[in-house]
């Protein structure tokens, strides 16, 4: 049996960092297309949905004018504390991001 590869060994077998890049980005690819149909095909996204079920079903156990303090409440004051703590934690992950796709974008260039 002759080898098919044109005498180089195999390009697969010895670039293996070259084949898990390209399995990668593939996979990051699909991912991101099933991501953006699936939100396409979305008329209402799903935590909206949630939050307007749970907001509905507390106002018809507790009534309305209890619901809305607490909305008050916790716009007015657990909010203001969040925040910083929160955008924190997307700075975090913005900078995390940013380093995979630099990696990415790195084990790309070298293919």
């Amino acid at each position: 049996m002759q080898n098919m590869d044109g005498g180089q060994g195999g390009f697969w077998e010895e670039n293996r960092n070259v084949a898990a890049g390209v399995i990668l980005a593939s996979a990051v690819a699909a991912g991101v297309i099933a991501y953006m149909l699936r939100r396409a095909r979305e008329e209402e996204p799903m935590p909206a949905m949630v939050a307007s079920s749970v907001t509905d079903r507390a106002r018809d156990v507790v009534g309305e004018e209890r619901v809305e303090a607490a909305r008050e409440f916790f716009m007015e004051r657990v909010m203001p504390e969040l925040k910083p703590a929160l955008l924190a934690i997307l700075s975090d992950l913005e900078e995390m991001v940013d380093e995979y796709f630099r990696r990415a974008e790195k084990a790309i260039k070298r293919m």
